[in-house]
This record gives structure tokens, C-alpha cells and sequence, in this order.
């Protein structure tokens, strides 16, 4: 467990888990439930991390129902709750939406219930960030707002940020530049307060896609290269993914077809490897406008076909919407 700790504080992740799983097997052998259960919760948030998501929901619904069969499951009750946000998070990665919803949505109930307030602000982001990928902005920024307002009564900065993170990337959305950026340039003050290194690094993101927004494409390539530097060695999965794909989201703007293709690739293959659920569908909506750029009308049919299949299993509206006017635009010349 000691070297499990300094490989995670080291971020050598897959050392880490290798250490934990030894761990988890000794642990076994003698019956320690206590330590079984919270192992097998910090293996499912490692996983979790570096976009082992599949992985992840094995784990956790395995410790998840092995608490709940145990004859004294009530003295668990604070980490089986902290099981299901993991396996919240590890569904909506999925694309699995209506499994992450239900958690979310059963996780506020009995924290607002057994008042832990802690628990009920990520709860009610959680269903805010389900609601974004579904297109339903209005209901998502209620849900994002409950939870500032919760977390700033406790004085959560921390959560605080993630809430701000959040409301920016929604109106990014929303195409809403100016009120991105006065959330964003919030929640940075916060993660400079706080001295997190990372957490400065995914408002940097939100600040490049801001760029990317506005059109100043060089501003955001040059933020964009240097977080994929950083999260590459991190091991931070789904965020290097977002990064290498905005990367090649910039360069398809700046006319350097090619190279944003050939990233892209990479980054439809990385996310196919870790079941992205809305990762996937959009790089391949991405590469359908790359190819539509090349001439290659038929392969951009194939990838945006594919993609909306993908968005109508998400309930993705907004996305489903502008796939099928992108197709109707394909067949009318």
C-alpha cells in the first residue's frame, strides 16, 4: 500500500495499480473487508483516470455489490456512496448516460437525505454535465448553479472550481465567449490559490477552446501543445484526448489538412480503445470535416453516419441535429 501511494504521488500510474492489485490479493487472502473494499475503490478511480473506463465499472460494480450483499453493509454506507459517484463517472465515460443519471440522481437523494453536502453539490454537477452532453443547456445550468451555490455556503474551492469549469465549457457551448471566459478566469484564481498545478492546466483547456472559439488559432495551438506535453506525463486519459483533438481541430482551421487528419486518427483510436462514449462520435464528426475539406465526400459520410448512430444512442439532440443537417448538406449537391 506504501509503494502503491508514492507511484500515484509519482504519477506513475500503471506502477501504482500494479502495487494496489498485490495489495488487494494479500488483503484477500485474509479476509480484510475494510481494505478489500476501499482498494478496489481507489483501483476503479486509477482506472478511471488514465480512460480505463470499462475496466473501471468491472471494478467498482464488483466492490459495489459485495458491500451490498455483506451482512453488515450499514457501517460501509459513506464508501458505497463514494463507489457510485465512481461508477457515475465511469458510466457517463461510457456513454452510458442513463446508468450515470440514475446514480447521480440516487447519490443526491441520500446525501441530501444523510446531509453531506459535499456529496450533494457533485452530485448535482454530475447530473449538470449529463444534461450538457444531451444538449439540454437551460436544465444544465440550473443544475451546475445549485451546486456552486452549495459548495461555496461549505467553502469548497475545490468544488467551487469544478462548478466554474463546468458553467464554462457550457457556454462555449452555447457559443457564449465572453461569459466562458468571466467563469473560467474564476475558477483559475481558485486553482492558483490552491497551488493545483493540473486543475491551472484544465482552465488553460477551457481557455484554448475559448481561443478557438474567437478564431485566434495560434493563441490556442500554442496552449494546446504545451498541455498535451504536460497531461502526456500525467497520464491524465480523457483530458489528453480532448487536448490532441482540439489540437487537430486548429489545424484543420489553419488549412494544415493533412496533419489534422493524421491526428485525429490517433485520437479516434485511442478513445475507441478506452469506449469513449461522446469521444468517440466526436472525432469521427470531426473527421468527416476534414474529409469534406479534402474532397472526400463519400468517407465524410461514412464517419458522420457513423457518428450519428453514436450521438442517437447518447440522446446527444443538439449533435444528432447538426449531423443530419451536415448529411442533408452532402446529398443536396
Amino acid at each position: 500500500m506504501g509503494m502503491a501511494s508514492t507511484y500515484q504521488a509519482q504519477r506513475d500510474l500503471e506502477k501504482a495499480l500494479d502495487s494496489y492489485r498485490k495489495a488487494l490479493d494479500v488483503f484477500s487472502g485474509i479476509g480484510d473487508f475494510d481494505r478489500i473494499w476501499l482498494i478496489k475503490h481507489v483501483i476503479g478511480e486509477l482506472l478511471i483516470e488514465i480512460g480505463m473506463f470499462q475496466q473501471a465499472t468491472e471494478v467498482l460494480e464488483e466492490a459495489y455489490n459485495e458491500i451490498r450483499a455483506y451482512r453488515k453493509r450499514r457501517r460501509y454506507f459513506d464508501l458505497a456512496l463514494d463507489i457510485r459517484t465512481c461508477l457515475a463517472e465511469a458510466y457517463r465515460m461510457l456513454g452510458r448516460l442513463d446508468d450515470s443519471r440514475a446514480q447521480w440522481e440516487k447519490i443526491a437523494f441520500l446525501s441530501q437525505k444523510y446531509d453531506n453536502p459535499f456529496l450533494n453539490a457533485s452530485a448535482l454537477d454530475g447530473l449538470g454535465v449529463i444534461c450538457q452532453i444531451q444538449g439540454h443547456f437551460d436544465e444544465a445550468k440550473d443544475y451546475h448553479t445549485k451546486s456552486l451555490h452549495i459548495n461555496r455556503n461549505i467553502r469548497y474551492l475545490e468544488g467551487q472550481s469544478v462548478n466554474l469549469g463546468n458553467l464554462a465549457r457550457l457556454h462555449i457551448q452555447m457559443e457564449q465567449w465572453d461569459q466562458a471566459e468571466q467563469y473560467i478566469l474564476k475558477s483559475i484564481k481558485i486553482e492558483q490559490k490552491n497551488e493545483n498545478l493540473i486543475g491551472i492546466a484544465f482552465d488553460k483547456l477551457v481557455l484554448a477552446e475559448i481561443d478557438i472559439g474567437r478564431g485566434n488559432y495560434e493563441a490556442a495551438e500554442k496552449k494546446l501543445t504545451q498541455l498535451e506535453s504536460l497531461m502526456s506525463r500525467e497520464g491524465y486519459g480523457d483530458d489528453l484526448i480532448a487536448i490532441s483533438s482540439q489540437l487537430g481541430y486548429v489545424h484543420r482551421m489553419m488549412g494544415r489538412l493533412d496533419e489534422a487528419f493524421e491526428r485525429q486518427l490517433d485520437v479516434l483510436a485511442r478513445a475507441r480503445k478506452m469506449h469513449h462514449g461522446d469521444g468517440v462520435p466526436a472525432v469521427l464528426d470531426e473527421l468527416a470535416e476534414i474529409e469534406l475539406a479534402r474532397g472526400n465526400r463519400e468517407q465524410a459520410r461514412v464517419y458522420w453516419q457513423e457518428a450519428l448512430g453514436l450521438y442517437e444512442q447518447l440522446g446527444s439532440e443538439r449533435m444528432i441535429e447538426s449531423i443530419r443537417m451536415s448529411l442533408a448538406d452532402l446529398d443536396a449537391f
